[in-house]
């Protein structure tokens, strides 16, 4: 089991597979749940829509859950719930079930103690979490749409945590990293001096960040928007994108799209054109 944290699964390909979601009534149930000795088969989300709780985990870790927000536990967490404010008349919660493994086949968990990871969970997502519940209230099951509402599910977890361990570890050299993510052309010094940082210092965070240094990375950017451009209904001429994207000539965005992707801007449009004819052929 390989333990990819919820700010790293954000840039991480995995697969979701045997999904499951339903309504659940606690206040039949006795207002409690108790997999103490029985760790979990699969990952769990579970949005507490109607009532509160506390979590209490193999270690005695207590999680305090208030109504309308949304926790994860990992599969193979072993925990217990008590519930409160339930009623007879409704559900209580919504559980979503779900496997979730890297593209090898290895069960991934991105923590191993319970978690919230919605505080106030929006009117998009409680419609999206009903509309998994009615599935299989109706027997009407649509496997790709629900692994797709997990996804989205998940997706919006790890914007969340990656923004929060941004700006936590990376506080100094945040307003850098979105002018960088806004194709900003500032040179990287007056970028630090912005944040009130070294040169050196900025590059160093920069490289822990992304993976990559600041020059790369707004190379990277630049060509992945070159090819949205060149792919679009918008008709730019090559000149044209380089202008945009703030290439000093034609000459140094033909250079630097065919170092990136071993091909040059007309190549890559007509091969893009050929592809999209032979799927619509």
């Amino acid at each position: 089991m390989k333990l990819i944290p919820f700010e790293k699964l954000y840039n991480t390909e995995f697969l979701i597979s045997e999904p499951i979601a339903k309504r659940q009534y606690w206040f039949q149930r006795g207002n409690t749940y108790n997999a103490m000795g029985k760790p979990k088969i699969s990952h769990t989300l579970l949005w507490f829509q109607n009532c509160s709780a506390v979590i209490t985990d193999i270690s005695g870790k207590v999680l305090t859950v208030k109504q309308n927000q949304l926790t994860y536990m990992a599969k193979g967490s072993e925990y217990r719930v008590d519930f409160f404010d339930t009623d007879p008349s409704r559900a209580d919660t919504i559980v979503i079930h779900f496997q979730m493994t890297d593209l090898n086949g290895e069960d991934i968990i991105p923590t191993t103690m319970p978690m919230i990871c919605m505080k106030d969970v929006d009117l998009s997502f409680s419609m999206l979490i009903n509309s998994m519940a009615d599935e299989f209230k109706n027997n009407i099951v649509c496997v790709p749409e629900l692994k797709s509402s997990i996804y989205k599910l998940l997706s919006a977890i790890c914007q969340k945590r990656k923004k929060r361990a941004i700006k936590n570890k990376y506080t100094c050299i945040y307003t850098g990293i979105k002018l960088l993510e806004q194709n900003n052309d500032m040179k990287i010094g007056d970028i630090a001096e912005i944040c009130g940082v070294s040169e050196c210092y900025f590059r160093k965070l920069f490289k822990e960040y992304s993976g990559e240094s600041p020059m790369d990375f707004r190379q990277h950017y630049r060509i992945e928007k070159a090819k949205q451009l060149l792919l679009s209904d918008e008709g730019l001429s090559v000149s044209e994108i380089a202008e945009e994207l703030n290439f000093s000539d034609i000459y140094h965005f033909s250079k630097t799209f065919k170092k990136l992707t071993n091909m040059s801007p007309t190549q890559f449009l007509n091969g893009g054109t050929e592809q999209s004819n032979q799927m619509l052929n």
